[in-house]
């Protein structure tokens, strides 16, 4: 009998044992606001808007510790329209974890192996630097716009439902490796994708990127580049991005510059930003300067800037209230405008034609991370 009970016991501890090398967690984040957008003379429209200071969003993951020094897991992560309960609207039909889908192998001597569908480098690194982490109505990415941008417009524009690939996001199909902690303040990573012989608006994104950087005494400094290569007329797309913050303690200041070309096309932003602590929140301020160059003076011409601010009010470790006021303005011809305005068209005949305009918007929301 007491044979038995210490034989049971001991199968028992080994399994707890065992149960404990492995864990798998759900998270995520539901964040709605109130969104009001006045696009010149096409008037305004006030709408509930989901994700502006963080995505809402489902994350599911998992780690399993292998033995030694080897850790295996995975990462599912899926856009959530928190005001209408759908999922992410430029998600295509099927697939469900849009934002992220990994499974890999890590080692903390040798660094990381992942497989799947993951954020491009040059994101990682302009993201970062952005203190509306692109999101909202003063997000840095507010002239990723296949119509209005030049450059993106001429390398994916004329494939159908270019922006579900979005090569200047995430990518489908890659092979990452990353660097290990505790190489003195240098981290980085590479990627390559497989095109499958499909189009980038299938999500099949021919290309290969990097990410190379250093963080240490307040410092960070990144840079990043992403080549795709099945694009319009052949030629190869890039995605390049430079740039450092510091946090000085009484602000965080930021500038960096991400530059897309395709042939003889350019667009090129540049970002100026501070993070400020205020009370229980955070002060954001930013500045993107958007110049563009194409075949002729007038396309040149049709260059932005963003104007934002916003401010975010910690009511505990997960829940946050905020507000953000942007501002673009374009020049030339440009038809740069904040989401969920009116809709605006670059036809100079047409009725919503919003060339040289500007779009100016502001919104208040409630932020919960689970």
């Amino acid at each position: 009998m007491l044979k038995s009970s210490l034989c049971g016991a001991a199968l028992g501890a080994a399994c707890l044992a065992a149960t404990a090398q492995s864990s798998v967690t759900i998270g995520g984040t539901m964040d709605v606001g109130v969104r009001h957008v006045k696009n010149g003379s096409l008037g305004s429209i006030t709408s509930e808007a989901s994700g502006s200071n963080a995505t809402s969003k489902l994350v599911i993951r998992g780690n399993e510790n292998l033995g030694g020094d080897l850790s295996a897991g995975f990462y599912l992560d899926a856009t959530i329209l928190g005001d209408t309960g759908q999922a992410g609207a430029s998600t295509p039909a099927g697939q469900l974890w849009d934002r992220r889908s990994t499974v890999s192998i890590a080692s903390k001597r040798l660094g990381e192996l992942r497989l799947g569908r993951d954020w491009v480098p040059t994101h990682l690194v302009w993201s970062s630097l952005d203190p509306f982490s692109t999101l909202g109505i003063a997000g840095a990415n507010s002239f990723r716009n296949f119509a209005a941008s030049r450059a993106l417009g001429q390398a994916f524009g004329g494939l159908p439902d270019a922006a579900q690939a979005n090569p200047t996001l995430r990518v489908s199909n890659a092979v990452e490796y990353f660097l290990p902690g505790g190489l003195g303040g240098f981290y980085g990573h590479a990627v390559v994708t497989a095109g499958e012989n499909g189009t980038t608006a299938t999500g099949f994104t021919r290309g290969n990127g990097f990410r190379l950087g250093w963080a240490g005494k307040g410092l960070d400094v990144g840079a990043a580049q992403f080549v795709t290569r099945n694009t319009n007329a052949g030629l190869d797309f890039k995605d390049q991005v430079l740039g450092a913050g510091y946090d000085f303690g009484f602000a965080r200041l930021s500038v960096a510059q991400r530059r897309w070309v395709f042939g003889t096309d350019r667009s090129v932003n540049t970002l100026v930003a501070a993070q400020i602590p205020a009370g229980p929140g955070v002060v954001k301020l930013t500045y993107v300067r958007l110049d563009q160059k194409g075949a002729t003076a007038a396309l040149s011409a049709n260059d932005a800037h963003l104007i934002g601010a916003g401010y975010v009010y910690s009511l505990s470790k997960r829940t946050a209230l905020y507000g953000h006021a942007s501002r673009i303005s374009n020049d030339g011809a440009a038809t740069f405008a904040v989401a969920g305005g009116p809709a605006v068209s670059a036809t100079p005949t047409a009725v919503n034609y919003f060339g040289g305009q500007r779009s100016t918007a502001y919104e208040l929301g409630l932020r919960h991370d689970f």
